[in-house]
């Protein structure tokens, strides 16, 4: 009886063990072939091709073989066999279904049970790291995938470039498209590690900080809301969010911190809500900090609150220093400081509207190097600090812009040239004040931005 009781939490520990691996197929999903094989569905569904927790999504329909050649060049997974999967309960086939290394139940052409790493749980599979996942709530079958964006605008700047390991930002781009209309449902799909975009569909109460994984895109539909809260981006990469309406987060609203790259924010709004001066109570709309970088902030308009955007979180985190590169352009700044406020990092200000900021426009502190070009300040008694507060000077660059009621700038040193890191063209500053009516949220057709039909 000791004997089998010592087998028994052997296995049991070895099972445990087991399941804290990658896994070879989505949250939700089951294993209907093996690489090589051929297998069939009998409609159109979205079939995961991978290993690993990195997997490519296709729409098939019919037969067709588990390959590189079916998904796409550089699709396949190395290190291990790659794995054709499909939501849990749908109809399918194969010619000669193998179980996947990480399964010990058995499949055959007629029935495929799931593998015990998935069992019939449908949650996400486990970060990569030792920390859990706070989804409560069931991953829905993936009937739709997310194609390139066609609703005109395209992510330039910092955030487009390559660099730190990755080629561009392309968010959740061949993922599932979902909607959320819950917060469970929110945080179900942005605290997985598969690629996603998420589309929110009404008002969700956020009620503090919401955590938002690498390789997604969260678009917000007609009449959406976030409010009370916000993203926390934390050490991930390929992120984008656009058309979404945040309103009155008490904490910072989006948090981009340790060594998070590649984002782009666009076409989105930032409030503290109809209820103001309760921003000048609050924190910051926008913070970028601890050596995150590669980030491009347009066409967003920020309004009804007083701290605004921050890159640069101490005077002392001189190991900054070659991070924090950030584009801001085409924005609405309505709000009273922080447009930015930078320490130590590179940015890129260019063809903003500056309108009635009560404290200032751009403050460049800490040896940062700040770029002001094409935009228009009207009513900006102090457009731009060098050194502020506590905070010593940076280098602040000024050209081409147009100072409409307000004071003169501040400037100091050389700053440095954008068009060493990508190509972009400055608006004639005179043109700006018409981003009023092009900025934030309602400007794009969110479907168009998820690359999909309607559903």
């Amino acid at each position: 009886m000791k004997l089998l009781h010592l087998i028994s939490s052997a296995l049991l520990a070895t099972t445990l063990s087991f399941g804290a691996h990658a896994a070879n197929r989505p949250g939700g999903y089951v294993t209907i072939c093996t690489e090589g094989k051929t297998c069939s569905v009998s409609s159109a569904t979205s079939v995961a091709y991978g290993r690993a927790d990195k997997f490519t999504f296709k729409t098939l329909t019919g037969s067709f073989v588990c390959s590189e050649a079916t998904f796409g060049a550089g699709t396949k997974v190395a290190g291990g066999t790659n794995e054709c999967s499909v939501p849990s309960g749908t109809s399918s086939s194969s010619s000669s279904v193998t179980p996947s290394s990480s399964s010990s139940s058995k499949s055959s052409s007629s029935s495929v049970t799931p593998s015990s790493s998935s069992s019939s749980s449908s949650t996400p599979p486990a970060s990569s790291s030792s920390s859990k996942s706070s989804a409560s709530s069931s991953v829905v079958a993936c009937t739709t995938t997310g194609g390139t964006p066609t609703d005109g605008f395209k992510v330039d700047g910092f955030a487009s470039i390559n660099a730190l390991g990755l080629g561009t930002t392309t968010g959740g781009v061949g993922g599932c498209v979902v909607k959320v209309k819950t917060l469970d449902e929110l945080k179900t799909y942005s605290d997985s590690n598969n690629k996603y975009v998420i589309l929110i569909d009404g008002v969700i109460d956020l009620a503090g900080m919401v955590p938002l994984r690498s390789d997604k895109t969260v678009i917000g539909l007609s009449g959406s809301k976030l409010i009370n809260g916000g993203f926390e981006i934390y050490k991930r990469q390929n992120i984008v969010i656009r058309n979404v309406f945040f309103q009155g987060a008490p904490d910072d609203t989006l948090k981009i911190n340790q060594n998070t790259h590649h984002v782009w924010v666009d076409h989105c709004t930032f409030s503290d809500g109809d209820v103001y001066p309760d921003g000048k109570e609050h924190d910051g709309l926008f913070d970028i900090t601890r050596q995150t970088s590669n980030i491009t902030i347009s066409y967003s308009l920020f309004k009804n609150h007083s701290k605004t955007m921050l890159i640069g979180h101490s005077d002392s985190a001189s190991d900054d220093t070659g991070f924090l590169k950030t584009t801001i352009h085409h924005n609405v700044f309505a709000t009273d400081q922080r447009h930015p406020r930078v320490r130590f990092g590179e940015v890129h200000v260019y063809n903003n509207y500056y309108l009635a900021n009560s404290l200032y426009g751009v403050a460049s502190t800490m040896n940062a190097k700040v770029l002001l070009e094409g935009n228009y300040f009207k009513n900006v008694p102090y457009p731009s600090y060098v050194g502020y507060a506590e905070s010593g000077p940076g280098e602040l660059v000024q050209r081409n812009n147009i100072l409409d009621n307000s004071g003169p700038f501040q400037t100091a040193g050389s700053a440095f040239d954008p068009k060493t890191y990508y190509s972009y063209t400055v608006d004639d500053p005179s043109t700006i004040p018409n981003l009023t009516s092009k900025v934030g949220v309602g400007i794009i057709d969110p479907w168009k931005a998820a690359g999909t039909a309607p559903f």
